[in-house]
Protein backbone atom coordinates (compact mmCIF):
# COMPACT_ATOMS: atom_id res chain seq x y z
CA UNK A 1 0.00 0.00 0.00
CA UNK A 2 1.54 3.36 -0.89
CA UNK A 3 1.85 6.32 1.51
CA UNK A 4 1.84 9.89 0.18
CA UNK A 5 4.04 12.48 1.59
CA UNK A 6 2.00 15.79 2.55
CA UNK A 7 3.83 19.06 2.75
CA UNK A 8 2.12 21.85 4.07
CA UNK A 9 2.78 24.72 2.32
CA UNK A 10 2.36 28.24 4.61
CA UNK A 11 0.63 29.43 7.46
CA UNK A 12 0.23 32.60 7.93
CA UNK A 13 0.00 33.75 11.99
CA UNK A 14 -2.93 34.93 13.24
CA UNK A 15 -5.31 32.59 10.79
CA UNK A 16 -5.83 29.80 13.40
CA UNK A 17 -6.83 29.81 17.15
CA UNK A 18 -7.75 26.91 19.49
CA UNK A 19 -8.14 28.57 22.84
CA UNK A 20 -8.18 27.20 26.11
CA UNK A 21 -11.78 26.38 25.97
CA UNK A 22 -11.49 24.39 23.09
CA UNK A 23 -12.96 27.43 20.49
CA UNK A 24 -11.40 27.39 17.36
CA UNK A 25 -11.44 29.44 14.16
CA UNK A 26 -10.74 28.09 10.69
CA UNK A 27 -8.54 30.18 8.54
CA UNK A 28 -9.46 32.11 4.91
CA UNK A 29 -9.37 30.44 2.21
CA UNK A 30 -6.62 32.93 1.11
CA UNK A 31 -4.32 31.90 4.29
CA UNK A 32 -5.37 28.22 5.38
CA UNK A 33 -2.71 25.46 5.50
CA UNK A 34 -2.79 23.11 2.26
CA UNK A 35 -1.41 20.00 2.46
CA UNK A 36 0.20 18.97 -1.12
CA UNK A 37 1.03 15.46 -2.86
CA UNK A 38 4.41 16.18 -4.28
CA UNK A 39 5.02 13.73 -7.69
CA UNK A 40 7.51 12.04 -6.01
CA UNK A 41 5.87 9.68 -3.25
CA UNK A 42 7.88 8.63 -0.12
CA UNK A 43 6.50 7.58 3.80
CA UNK A 44 7.37 10.75 4.88
CA UNK A 45 4.72 13.25 6.54
CA UNK A 46 6.23 16.84 6.17
CA UNK A 47 4.84 20.12 8.03
CA UNK A 48 6.03 23.02 7.77
CA UNK A 49 9.52 21.95 7.10
CA UNK A 50 9.78 19.15 9.62
CA UNK A 51 9.44 15.88 8.56
CA UNK A 52 8.75 12.19 10.00
CA UNK A 53 7.84 8.39 8.23
CA UNK A 54 4.32 7.29 8.60
CA UNK A 55 3.58 3.60 9.19
CA UNK A 56 3.11 2.05 5.32
CA UNK A 57 0.01 0.70 6.66
CA UNK A 58 -1.71 3.69 7.29
CA UNK A 59 -3.78 5.46 4.12
CA UNK A 60 -3.47 9.20 3.19
CA UNK A 61 -7.08 10.74 3.22
CA UNK A 62 -8.97 13.94 2.30
CA UNK A 63 -8.52 15.83 5.76
CA UNK A 64 -12.26 16.42 6.74
CA UNK A 65 -11.39 19.70 8.64
CA UNK A 66 -9.87 23.07 7.92
CA UNK A 67 -8.35 22.37 10.58
CA UNK A 68 -6.22 19.43 9.94
CA UNK A 69 -3.39 19.71 7.55
CA UNK A 70 -3.02 16.13 7.23
CA UNK A 71 -4.90 12.72 7.75
CA UNK A 72 -4.68 9.09 7.91
CA UNK A 73 -6.45 5.72 8.66
CA UNK A 74 -5.46 2.95 10.49
CA UNK A 75 -5.82 -0.41 9.44
CA UNK A 76 -8.60 -2.12 12.02
CA UNK A 77 -7.47 -5.02 14.39
CA UNK A 78 -9.75 -8.38 13.72
CA UNK A 79 -13.25 -7.87 14.65
CA UNK A 80 -12.67 -3.75 15.09
CA UNK A 81 -13.35 -0.37 13.59
CA UNK A 82 -10.50 1.46 11.53
CA UNK A 83 -8.66 4.59 13.59
CA UNK A 84 -7.60 8.02 12.59
CA UNK A 85 -4.72 10.28 12.64
CA UNK A 86 -5.23 13.63 12.17
CA UNK A 87 -2.32 16.34 11.97
CA UNK A 88 -3.14 20.06 13.09
CA UNK A 89 -0.18 22.88 12.95
CA UNK A 90 -0.16 25.74 15.14
CA UNK A 91 2.04 29.08 14.53
CA UNK A 92 3.78 29.83 17.50
CA UNK A 93 2.10 30.90 20.17
CA UNK A 94 -1.22 29.89 18.92
CA UNK A 95 -3.19 26.48 19.57
CA UNK A 96 -3.95 26.90 23.55
CA UNK A 97 -1.75 26.26 26.58
CA UNK A 98 -0.87 22.23 27.20
CA UNK A 99 -2.96 22.19 30.13
CA UNK A 100 -6.02 23.82 28.66
CA UNK A 101 -5.89 21.05 25.56
CA UNK A 102 -5.31 18.25 28.28
CA UNK A 103 -8.03 19.38 30.10
CA UNK A 104 -10.23 19.54 27.09
CA UNK A 105 -9.31 16.21 25.81
CA UNK A 106 -9.79 14.66 29.54
CA UNK A 107 -12.90 16.29 29.60
CA UNK A 108 -14.52 14.29 26.77
CA UNK A 109 -13.70 10.73 28.15
CA UNK A 110 -15.25 8.61 30.93
CA UNK A 111 -14.64 5.71 32.50
CA UNK A 112 -16.88 2.23 32.85
CA UNK A 113 -18.98 3.70 35.55
CA UNK A 114 -19.62 7.06 33.95
CA UNK A 115 -17.02 8.68 36.29
CA UNK A 116 -14.13 10.94 35.27
CA UNK A 117 -10.84 9.74 33.74
CA UNK A 118 -7.08 10.69 34.29
CA UNK A 119 -4.60 11.47 31.38
CA UNK A 120 -1.02 9.82 31.04
CA UNK A 121 0.83 12.74 30.22
CA UNK A 122 4.61 12.37 30.19
CA UNK A 123 7.12 14.62 28.09
CA UNK A 124 10.71 13.31 26.27
CA UNK A 125 13.39 15.55 23.94
CA UNK A 126 13.73 14.54 20.19
CA UNK A 127 16.55 16.20 18.99
CA UNK A 128 15.73 20.29 19.89
CA UNK A 129 12.04 19.68 20.29
CA UNK A 130 10.13 18.80 23.29
CA UNK A 131 7.45 16.34 22.53
CA UNK A 132 4.84 16.10 25.73
CA UNK A 133 2.59 12.91 24.66
CA UNK A 134 -0.98 12.36 26.49
CA UNK A 135 -2.46 9.35 26.46
CA UNK A 136 -6.47 8.34 27.53
CA UNK A 137 -8.68 5.13 27.13
CA UNK A 138 -12.55 5.22 27.98
CA UNK A 139 -15.49 6.09 26.66
CA UNK A 140 -14.78 9.17 24.22
CA UNK A 141 -17.02 11.37 22.89
CA UNK A 142 -14.94 13.58 20.72
CA UNK A 143 -15.83 17.22 19.79
CA UNK A 144 -14.12 20.73 19.86
CA UNK A 145 -15.26 22.17 23.00
CA UNK A 146 -15.31 20.85 26.75
CA UNK A 147 -17.16 18.34 27.99
CA UNK A 148 -18.43 15.23 25.32
CA UNK A 149 -19.89 16.76 22.49
CA UNK A 150 -20.03 13.95 20.13
CA UNK A 151 -21.05 10.42 20.04
CA UNK A 152 -20.04 8.37 23.03
CA UNK A 153 -18.06 5.36 21.79
CA UNK A 154 -16.89 2.94 24.33
CA UNK A 155 -13.63 1.03 24.77
CA UNK A 156 -11.92 4.04 22.90
CA UNK A 157 -7.99 5.23 22.89
CA UNK A 158 -6.94 8.77 22.25
CA UNK A 159 -3.15 9.52 22.11
CA UNK A 160 -1.64 13.20 21.53
CA UNK A 161 1.49 14.26 20.72
CA UNK A 162 2.58 18.05 20.97
CA UNK A 163 5.34 18.49 19.07
CA UNK A 164 7.10 22.25 19.88
CA UNK A 165 9.23 23.20 16.72
CA UNK A 166 11.09 26.43 15.98
CA UNK A 167 8.51 27.83 14.09
CA UNK A 168 4.81 26.59 16.09
CA UNK A 169 3.63 23.36 17.45
CA UNK A 170 2.78 20.35 15.26
CA UNK A 171 -0.18 18.08 17.13
CA UNK A 172 -1.33 15.04 16.05
CA UNK A 173 -4.42 12.81 16.92
CA UNK A 174 -4.94 9.26 16.65
CA UNK A 175 -7.67 7.97 17.86
CA UNK A 176 -10.04 4.88 18.02
CA UNK A 177 -11.06 1.37 18.91
CA UNK A 178 -8.68 0.33 22.05
CA UNK A 179 -8.23 -3.06 19.67
CA UNK A 180 -6.96 -1.25 16.97
CA UNK A 181 -4.82 1.52 18.52
CA UNK A 182 -2.89 -0.83 21.34
CA UNK A 183 -1.18 -2.25 17.98
CA UNK A 184 0.01 1.07 17.17
CA UNK A 185 1.35 2.99 19.77
CA UNK A 186 4.96 2.41 19.23
CA UNK A 187 3.88 3.23 15.66
CA UNK A 188 2.54 6.90 16.68
CA UNK A 189 5.65 7.14 19.18
CA UNK A 190 7.74 6.72 15.92
CA UNK A 191 6.05 9.10 14.22
CA UNK A 192 5.74 11.73 16.62
CA UNK A 193 9.22 11.46 17.92
CA UNK A 194 10.43 11.52 14.58
CA UNK A 195 10.15 15.15 12.93
CA UNK A 196 13.39 16.43 11.87
CA UNK A 197 14.16 19.40 9.72
CA UNK A 198 13.16 17.81 5.58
Amino acid sequence: MKSVSLALLAVVSGTILMTGCGQSSAPTDSNKPTAAVPAEQSNKLVIQGFGSSVPGSWTPSQPSSPMRVAQFTVPPAAGAEAGELAAYFFPTGQGGSHQANIERWTSQFAGGDGKAVAAKVSTSKSGDMEVTLVELQGTYARGVGMGPTGEAKPDQILMVAMVETAVGRITLQLYGPSKTLSAQRDSFLKLATGFRSA
